[in-house]
């Protein structure tokens, strides 16, 4: 299991494992935003992160990276619905997001 760090490696982890191709091309050709970390994400009673990427023609997928129950594995799936009440966020940019202010202001209107 590759240990994820920062942004990058979660990005270039999705590409690699996602089940969809269209998916895996959109990340390289389209728009790739960063919600952060969610506990618990969606369809899991495990914590992790949810990444929105839109396709340059305008498909739009939301993936969710969570963690196995012994940490040792990842698993990636899509979902309709982002749960901001669940938006946990964090001090690093992985764990945040691109836009934490937005997120929170989301999560608080959520709740």
């Amino acid at each position: 299991m590759k240990q994820i760090r920062n942004k990058n490696d979660l990005l270039a982890w999705v590409e690699i494992h996602t089940s969809r191709k269209a998916i895996a091309n959109a990340m390289i050709e389209g728009k790739v935003e960063l919600f952060g970390f969610f506990n618990p994400a969606p369809r899991s009673s495990q914590s992790g992160w949810i990444i929105q990427i839109t396709s340059k023609y305008g498909k739009i997928w939301n993936v969710a990276v969570t963690f196995g129950k012994c940490g040792l594995q990842y698993y990636t799936y899509t979902i309709v619905e982002i749960p901001w009440k669940n938006y946990v966020g964090g001090n690093t940019p992985l764990f945040a997001g691109d836009n934490p202010a937005e997120y929170k202001e989301l999560r608080n209107a959520a709740m």
